[in-house]
């Protein structure tokens, strides 16, 4: 049916604007649904003017000056320290417990929920991403904020992504048949007749992660 309706006389135009509107559901749903987008959003960058009015912010612009002058002298091990500092900075107590948990070298078991389906069958939507039983072996304090912690990881650099792991199926059908990720599949069926189907993949910690953990681990 796709492929007449874009023979006829103005079908691409009905066929963009069928996507456009399911584009509108499939948001709609994720929202509904409360699943995170698998992008971790970094805050926009703050205002440079200064208190005084609108002209440029000195005290900017001396501390961008002085990191120039730093990185004519700095080291490459103080560079890397520098690096390993803000990203320290960035971490939370939830996210340590798991980087701990992953200091091993082991693969942990992730699935991502996408919705599947639409009026013309083509369309895919990440519904809810980086499910993962990671917290309950961990000890997290927020367990419905791992898929925040591990996209944040992964946005980091601390963590790399593989294929699936067929020796962790019980964990995957785990993390699949929890309550909530139950609950919207079944909402997916019944209110959008779209259908659910999981990605399963893996994660370790990277190269730069490993290198990370022994320098702040000591």
């Amino acid at each position: 049916m796709r492929q007449a309706v874009a023979r006829a006389p103005g079908g691409h135009y009905v066929l963009d604007q069928a996507r456009a509107v399911e584009d509108v559901l499939f948001e709609d749903l994720q929202l509904r649904l409360g699943g995170m987008d698998s992008r971790y959003y970094l805050p926009g960058p703050a205002g440079t003017s200064s208190a005084e009015g609108d002209g440029p912010d000195r005290s900017l612009q001396s501390r961008f000056a002085a990191l120039a002058d730093q990185s004519l002298e700095q080291t490459p091990d103080s560079a890397m320290n520098r690096v390993y500092g803000r990203i320290v900075n960035q971490l939370l107590p939830d996210e340590v417990r798991i980087l701990t948990a992953m200091s091993d070298g082991s693969d942990i078991a992730i699935s991502h929920l996408l919705a599947r389906g639409g009026r013309f069958k083509s369309s895919e939507h990440r519904v809810m991403a980086f499910l993962s039983r990671v917290g309950n072996e961990s000890g997290v304090m927020l367990a419905e904020a791992v898929p925040h912690y591990l996209a944040h990881l992964f946005s980091l650099g601390l963590l790399d992504g593989g294929p699936e792991d067929t020796t962790q199926t019980a964990k995957y059908e785990a993390i699949e048949n929890g309550s909530e990720v139950r609950a919207a599949c079944e909402m997916m069926r019944k209110e959008s007749r779209l259908r659910p189907v999981f990605i399963r993949e893996t994660a370790h910690l990277s190269a730069f992660g490993k290198a990370f953990w022994t320098a702040c681990s000591g």
